[in-house]
């Protein structure tokens, strides 16, 4: 089971959002936006957790809202199973995340632009198997980026993706190995190099928990293992409705075509009913149809 899958609230609340982590978070926002330069110089954690998505328990969380030196606001979200009208709600929580800037009668030019980077445990976009990486802005249709600045979205599906496939050069490499194998790290591995991501697995390690996080981390996951259980149920419920709607529709099948053997052999509508199980409203239907069976006409025996 993978990192996201087992420690989706706390270990990201410890990489990303306690106190001691603001030097990972601007690694990992230079590293994902700025292709590893180091332009983002400061952050401050503005909230690790969107309060009202925690009381819903449910399957994706803002994790970490920030704000970055120049004025630019990030949130992190993880998002472990997909549901509908995913994309929508990005926009949603990007756009409020805007909205929540002015005060009552501030001016617009106080907004800032806001980024919101979604790391998914799932494919999104089937019909680009091979881009885990997306990022879209706002931007003239065939010009330059919106120049009062906007909401910008980055992607990034994991299951597209194989670290050891990576060049060891790629600013997101180490990132990608951690987000997909910390579950079954017990020490950080030689190969990870870049040291804001060394710096993320102490902090994600399980014994960087207190009594009490570690006791509503262990919550979440019966929670989540359970979301995960009652879709698989449904699923499965499903199919074996499915299943028993197929039977029904065969059994039907043959009974009508017994009911258009019977017709063309000019038995009564009352008849077949009794035969078949078939409504006579259905069986006048089917006497009325063109392409009723017609009786088989006997080839005459030798004499």
């Amino acid at each position: 089971m993978r990192f996201l899958d087992l420690r989706i609230d706390w270990a990201f609340k410890r990489v990303f959002g306690s106190r001691e982590s603001a030097g990972v978070l601007r690694g990992f926002l230079n590293d994902t936006l700025h292709g590893g330069r180091d332009i983002i110089v400061g952050v401050e954690i503005l909230d690790p957790y969107l309060p009202s998505q925690i009381h819903k328990m449910k399957d994706s969380v803002v994790d970490v809202r920030a704000r970055t030196a120049d004025g630019r606001e990030t949130l992190i979200e993880m998002q472990v199973l997909p549901v509908a009208g995913y994309g929508q709600r990005v926009l949603y929580n990007g756009a409020k995340c805007i909205t929540s800037q002015l005060g009552r009668g501030a001016a617009y030019d106080r907004i800032r632009p806001v980024t919101v980077i979604s790391v998914l445990d799932f494919i999104y976009w089937r019909e680009r198997p091979a881009q885990w990486f997306s990022r879209y802005a706002l931007r003239e249709e065939q010009g330059p980026a919106w120049t009062a600045g906007g909401l910008d979205l980055v992607f990034i599906e994991l299951p597209k993706v194989d670290p050891a496939r990576m060049p060891a050069e790629h600013p997101l490499r180490d990132w990608v190995a951690l987000l997909k194998n910390a579950a079954a790290w017990h020490s950080i591995p030689r190969i990870i190099k870049n040291p804001a991501v060394r710096a993320a697995i102490r902090l994600a390690s399980h014994d960087s928990l207190t009594p009490t996080e570690a006791e509503k981390m262990s919550s979440r996951q019966l929670y989540k293992m359970d979301q995960i259980n009652m879709k698989r149920y449904a699923r499965e419920e499903g199919r074996e409705e499915g299943r028993e709607e197929g039977r029904e529709e065969g059994r039907e099948e043959a009974m009508i075509q017994v009911a258009k053997t019977a017709l063309a052999s000019g038995s009564s509508a009352g008849q077949i009913a009794a035969l078949t199980g078939l409504p006579l409203k259905q069986i006048s239907a089917l006497r009325a149809a063109p392409n009723q069976a017609k009786p088989r006409r006997r080839k005459p025996q030798p004499a």
